[in-house]
């Protein structure tokens, strides 16, 4: 058996063959890939390597796959990944939420009130200079009680949105806006990784980025992003960005309604300046929701998610999970 399709966001089952353990979903689509270990296929970076051309199609057609049984249990194993990778991992630059490294570019996932869910995105999509093409998250530690890592097709999540609402960002894209200070999120030396100014202006010349000092603990950032995007490969159209995530009616869970948006540390808009308004917002939410599949993590697991085809989030969680995350 491949795999059960049901609706009304049930449980289904996917196994990559029918000898292999199956692994509960919950939603309506056929993703993630699974990929069960058997007794001939126990290291996995040897199973990737021998099965490249399967591993990249698949990654291509479903958006995320994920190993099961490979004994990924410690940092030092899952930074052997990196071996799959023609460049090296990336580092977690122009970051947007708190994370410690524990290893080379091996990060924990975003450190976030456990009680509390973080909503769908792109990794890293909002980043001025580019953004990950992949990204890798392992299973050290499984929570006791949910904690789920929900995945949703960007091609879905396109398609669920109103044609007025895709021509409107096709063609105007993001302007982002980004208020760095410590009061608020995070400072701009946490931002930036640096306590120097000039390299802070480097930066934000070399990719764009309009920058204002308001003060010497204020920095504030604006600059413009496509929002859909061509896969280089599958050539498919995607959603791709941060407009729902950094915006100030998702945020108003943590800040509550504000009148000045300086009282934020992030704010979306169309390119061109003008506002995404509530319905709008509402409207992109609910498409992650429509376009989202979840399952519960088993200690070893590594999800492999193509970062254009996949968005993620998570879910509030009971116990003392960790799940460690690179970018590629």
């Amino acid at each position: 058996m491949e795999k059960e399709l049901i609706e009304n966001n049930e449980l289904k089952v996917i196994t990559t063959n029918a000898a292999e353990e199956p692994v509960s979903v919950k939603g309506k689509y056929d993703f993630p890939f699974v990929k069960t270990a058997t007794a001939g296929s126990a290291n996995l970076i040897e199973w990737i390597s021998a099965n490249k051309i399967e591993f990249d199609e698949q990654l291509c057609k479903f958006g995320a796959i994920l190993f099961r049984g490979f004994n990924i249990n410690r940092v030092a194993k899952f930074e052997e990944i990196s071996k799959l990778f023609n460049s090296e991992s990336l580092a977690y630059a122009f970051r947007s939420s708190p994370r410690f490294a524990v290893g080379k570019n091996v990060y924990t996932s975003t450190s976030y009130p456990k009680e509390f869910s973080i909503n769908m995105h792109s990794e890293a999509s909002y980043m001025p200079n580019g953004h990950p093409r992949y990204v890798v998250f392992c299973c050290i530690n499984p929570p006791t009680e949910r904690g789920e890592t929900p995945i949703a097709d960007n091609r879905l999540v396109l398609s669920f949105l109103s044609e007025k609402t895709r021509t409107k960002f096709l063609e105007k894209g993001v302007k982002y806006m980004r208020n760095l200070n410590k009061d608020i999120g995070l400072s701009w030396q946490e931002v930036f990784q640096t306590d120097d100014k000039d390299k802070v202006a480097a930066e934000c010349n070399n990719t764009g980025t309009e920058f204002r000092w308001k003060s010497e603990d204020n920095l504030e950032l604006t600059w413009t992003k496509k929002a859909v995007w061509e896969h280089p490969t599958t050539k498919e159209m995607v959603w791709f960005n941060h407009a729902s995530f950094f915006h100030k009616f998702t945020l108003e869970k943590d800040y509550g309604a504000v009148d000045n948006e300086d009282q934020l540390p992030n704010n979306t808009f169309y390119g061109d300046g003008t506002a995404i308004t509530r319905e709008e917002v509402e409207e992109i939410i609910n498409a992650y929701k429509k376009a989202t599949n979840e399952f519960p993590w088993q200690k070893g697991d590594v999800l492999f998610i193509d970062n254009l085809l996949c968005s993620h989030g998570r879910n509030p969680y009971e116990g003392k999970r960790k799940i460690i995350a690179s970018l590629f």
